[in-house]
């Protein structure tokens, strides 16, 4: 059965950067400390109205898929199997899914709109801290 993400997990759990990775004292916690400052970056400037300030969103998004990427390739295999790591992604989906759907809905329906946002950003964290202890 043809599985691109499974192969690509694999390729991943092959090479000599996850090996780096993973054998590394430091290296993992760090990416993860930085990982977890830019979710805070990133979470404040969506708070953040100002138009001149919307690059700083982009500027904490970029870091956050950039250390989540290396945090998916130091352990590939083992999230790759992790029902808790799919469960974030297709949450992950969802929102950006519901981002792009919920400009298109008329300004009375935006609290609907912020509180399944809200609800989708809990399940994330939530299915991100069933990532660490699983």
């Amino acid at each position: 059965m043809f599985n691109p993400i499974l192969d690509l997990a694999r390729w991943l759990q092959d090479t000599s950067l996850r090996l780096d990775l993973s054998q590394s004292t430091w290296a993992v916690p760090i990416i993860g400390a930085i990982h977890m400052l830019a979710i805070a970056w990133f979470g404040g400037a969506v708070l953040v109205r100002d138009p001149r300030l919307r690059r700083f969103r982009w500027v904490g998004l970029s870091i956050l898929m950039f250390t989540g990427a290396l945090l998916f390739w130091s352990q590939p295999l083992r999230l790759y199997y992790s029902q808790f790591f799919r469960m974030k992604m297709l949450l992950l989906m969802l929102l950006l899914t519901w981002t792009g759907l919920s400009a298109l809905l008329p300004a009375r329906r935006a609290r609907l709109a912020m509180i399944l946002s809200i609800v989708l950003w809990a399940g994330v964290v939530l299915a991100s801290r069933g990532i660490a202890y699983r």
